[in-house]
């Protein structure tokens, strides 16, 4: 329930990236494409997806 409002609020405020370290259940190879569907099924564009150090710190 929080990291589907954590995503929603990323993406309802414009953000164009959502840094995470939760791998469980938002960044990783098996959630980020269903979650970018589900996102703009809803009308919205999805932020990014990916860790601080994916993003390049």
């Amino acid at each position: 329930m929080e990291d589907a409002l954590h995503i929603g609020i990323a993406a309802t405020q414009g953000a164009e990236f959502l840094l995470t370290w939760n791998f469980k259940h938002i960044n990783n190879a098996e959630t980020k494409a269903l979650i970018e569907k589900l996102v703009e099924d809803q009308g919205y564009i999805c932020p990014i997806l990916c860790s601080p150090e994916e993003l390049g710190g």
